[in-house]
């Protein structure tokens, strides 16, 4: 089937930025991944690894009602450390810091599973009046799969954010990739 209008753009969003993100990761070491300018803040490998079960858990937990890829493909059999991500996403201090440094090719590999099960998703089964509906279990009034979307976009957008201004912090301006400037005429 044929991605419909309405989902385009959210894919497109979502694409863009996993697509910056790959580009935000490459040439860092594995010190960089697992970098923390201070001692609450999250590491880049983590902040990847949330970012992909953030996407992961809204589109097959909140609106397809089925299992995180996470599960369905074995990913915590491949990627054991990060078990601690996909059961909560709030961690203490002490949580945070005991994180191990995770196998960020990996994470991305995982990622590129979770962004092709939502473009299926996307194609195949959800549909216009699927906005309105609310999401089980989420309160009084319940969310709506449109208010899931949008927070999905702004989640990653932030998320990618912060690990280019850490990037920024380790590597200096020269060290950042070059934004891409689209000029509409």
């Amino acid at each position: 089937m044929v991605m419909k209008p309405f989902l385009v753009a959210i894919d497109s969003g979502l694409n863009e930025a996993f697509e910056k993100l790959k580009r935000a990761l490459d040439g860092l070491s594995e010190d960089e991944l697992h970098w923390r300018p201070t001692l609450e803040s999250n590491t880049i490998d983590w902040m990847v690894m949330h970012m992909a079960q953030v996407e992961d858990g809204w589109v097959n937990i909140g609106l397809r009602r089925s299992e995180m890829i996470w599960e369905q493909d074995g990913w915590a059999a491949r990627l054991p450390q990060g078990a601690e991500v996909a059961e909560h996403g709030g961690q203490t201090r002490e949580e945070i810091l005991a994180m191990p440094a995770f196998d960020v090719a990996m994470v991305v590999e995982y990622y590129e599973a979770v962004r092709h099960g939502t473009r299926e998703y996307f194609s195949n089964e959800m549909r216009e009046e699927d906005l309105s509906k609310g999401v089980e279990d989420t309160g009084d009034p319940p969310l709506t799969y449109a208010w899931v979307l949008g927070h999905l976009l702004c989640e990653e957008a932030e998320h990618l954010g912060q690990i280019e201004y850490l990037r920024g912090m380790m590597r200096g301006l020269d060290g950042q990739h070059k934004s891409e400037v689209i000029v509409i005429k």
